[in-house]
Parts: structure tokens; sequence; C-alpha cells
């Protein structure tokens, strides 16, 4: 009876390890075909319109937006017109309280280029000037003479009264006087001046600007 109870006890414990290691086996290997029946269908694929057809992609290109185009305007060019050089007249005449003036038979825009030449040539200082005005500050000194290349003591005196300050200031103002110019001088404040070295300046800027007009 010992020997019956052995057996049966050695053939339940195999049986028992059998039993467990097929539990063990069969989750190292799981069921395939059970998980896909519980399995889902998958939803079809949608292509955009750029891979739809013969499946190349076609790039996207921006839509062309035609912007107007600014006009473009030739530049605008002021021509001064050219002075007809044998119809300017000039001429020294008398204005208001004893003073002199130069008439110049021409409109103001040229008179005003004649007399900043005449200034020019002359080496006059001007220290300010408006044509909107009329107006020339210049420096000028009556008692200047012009230096001679050929002169050592006309070299020495200009070289002295480099260190004198004698220039004076002045106004020269330009008035339209029936499509001719009016020059006249006026001092500082102003005002016209009648003394000497106004007339002598007002000489000065008549041979000057005749002279310019004889070539």
């Amino acid at each position: 009876m010992k020997i019956k109870s052995t057996c049966y006890f050695v053939v339940a414990t195999v049986v028992f390890l059998n039993l467990a290691a097929c539990s063990t086996i069969k989750t190292w290997f799981p069921d395939k075909e059970r998980d896909y029946q519980f399995t889902t269908e998958i939803p079809p694929l949608i292509l955009p319109p750029d891979l739809a057809g013969d499946g190349v992609v076609k790039p996207r290109i921006a839509p062309v937006i035609e912007t107007a185009k600014p006009e473009r305007t030739a530049p605008v060019i002021e021509t001064v017109p050219a002075i007809d050089r044998k119809a300017v007249q000039l001429e020294l005449v008398d204005a208001d309280q004893d003073t002199k003036r130069l008439r110049i038979g021409a409109s103001s825009a040229t008179a005003w280029r004649l007399i900043g030449k005449a200034l020019s040539r002359k080496s006059l200082e001007v220290t300010n000037r408006s044509q909107e005005a009329g107006l020339f500050h210049v420096q000028y000194d009556p008692n200047k003479k012009d230096m001679e290349d050929d002169s050592i003591w006309d070299e020495i005196d200009f070289a002295l009264s480099g260190f004198k300050v004698t220039e004076q200031e002045y106004v020269l103002k330009l008035l339209d006087n029936n499509q001719q110019t009016d020059l006249i001088i006026l001092d500082k404040d102003q005002k016209p001046v009648t003394d000497s070295a106004s007339l002598k300046l007002l000489t000065l800027l008549h041979d000057t600007i005749k002279a310019d007009l004889a070539k």
C-alpha cells in the first residue's frame, strides 16, 4: 500500500509540473489568431490633391498678384533764357533823397545774375544774399586800389593795408520797374545811402556789367 501511495504522489507531481509548464509556454507564445479576431478595420487613407492621380508630387505655385507700377515722370529742368547782350541797357539815374540808382534794362532774374557776376569779378565779399527778396549784403571799401603786378610800392601798400579794416557793409536791393530792374544801395539799417561811396559802388557795378555785356 505504501508503494501505491508513493506512485500516485509521483504521478500527481508530474502532471502538475506539466500543466504549469504548458501555461508558462503559452505566455511566451500568445495566440495570434485570437488577437486577430478582436482587431478593428483601419479606415482608408485619404490622399491630398497633390498626390492623387499619378502619384507625382505637384509643386504649389502661389498666385501672381499684379501691382500697378508707378509712372515715371521726367525731371523738370528749369531753363534760364539766354541774355540778348545788345538789348540790355545800363544807365545811372537820379532817385529820391539825392541818391542814384543803376537801371538795368532786363528782368529781375537777369539783373540778379549780372550783378552777382560783377560782384564776383571785382572780388567783393558777399556776406548774405536772397534772390527772393532781391538783396545782396556786401563788404566794400571805396578807397581800395587794385594792385598792379609791376609796382613794388603797390605790393607794400597792399600788404600794409591788409591789416586795416576799412570795409563797410552795404545792401544792394533790386526793384522791378516796368520790365526793367533798378538797383539801389542801402545801409545796414535798410536806409538809402547818399554818400560818395555808394555812387562809386554803383559806378563800379555799371562799368563791370557793361564790360561783361560787350564780350
